[in-house]
């Protein structure tokens, strides 16, 4: 019986016992290893060029660009290393990076990559840059939360459902903010109610087919001792 204040032993009532919500999953801190630093040096490296560009032809919201990139970089790599993701993840969500910075910075014509049409008028260059990022937005948060989840994290249909609404939830969330932009900043380029719907639709279309790809091969989990299992917990 562990003592109380006063050095007094007592039991603990059945009622007072708290669930042990630690997982053998939960890994602390990792590292960056050398190919976290591959994978972010290139794309910084693209970025910076495409920056400079930007600078360069008179786009006047480069630093807004770096900005985001900044802080996606310090958010992903805090996520990494307490959940380390996959490496199709990590390569995903930097080319959302770098696909982003090309979109507000490579000029076309009078305006830039990201108002060009693929097929008009119903898919832009906006529209596959949504579909992607945020398809894999949505399997960076399936690997998140996949621990938690024990042996129904790799249940297909769980893993198709949680990497399609993530990804559409973060993607729903990135319009209120171009909304919140259109009122505080001018000539922000984000575009009107027609460009809203064609990105949910992409946000839609991205995540289901991540999340299918995803559901078919799913990567490996990382244990705490970052050893790599295609088995969940529980079982062989």
């Amino acid at each position: 019986m562990p003592p109380d204040d006063r050095g007094v032993g007592h039991a603990s009532a059945p009622g007072d016992r708290r669930p042990d919500r630690s997982t053998p999953d939960d890994p602390q801190p990792r590292r960056v290893t050398a190919q976290d630093g591959v994978i972010a040096g290139v794309a910084l490296g693209i970025v910076g060029g495409l920056l400079v560009l930007g600078a360069a032809t008179g786009r006047p919201n480069w630093p807004v660009y770096l900005g985001v990139v900044l802080v996606g970089l310090v958010v992903v790599v805090a996520v990494h290393r307490r959940h380390p993701l996959s490496l199709a993840t990590r390569i995903g969500l930097a080319v959302f990076a770098v696909g982003h910075v090309a979109g507000g910075m490579v000029p076309v014509g009078d305006g830039v990559l990201y108002a060009v049409w693929i097929v008009e008028p119903i898919v832009r260059y906006d529209n596959i840059q949504h579909a992607v990022g945020f398809g894999f937005v949505g399997r960076a948060t399936w690997e998140v939360l996949r621990p938690r989840l024990g042996p129904a994290g790799d249940d297909p249909v769980v893993t198709v459902w949680l990497v399609l609404l993530a990804g559409c939830a973060f993607g729903a969330f990135n319009e209120i903010i171009e909304w919140v932009m259109t009122l505080t900043i001018p000539d922000t380029d984000v575009g009107g109610y027609d460009n809203t719907a064609r990105d949910l639709v992409a946000n839609l279309v991205g995540a289901t087919t991540v999340a299918i790809w995803t559901s078919r091969r799913p990567p490996p989990r990382i244990t705490a001792a970052g050893v790599a299992t295609t088995a969940p917990p529980g079982r062989p």
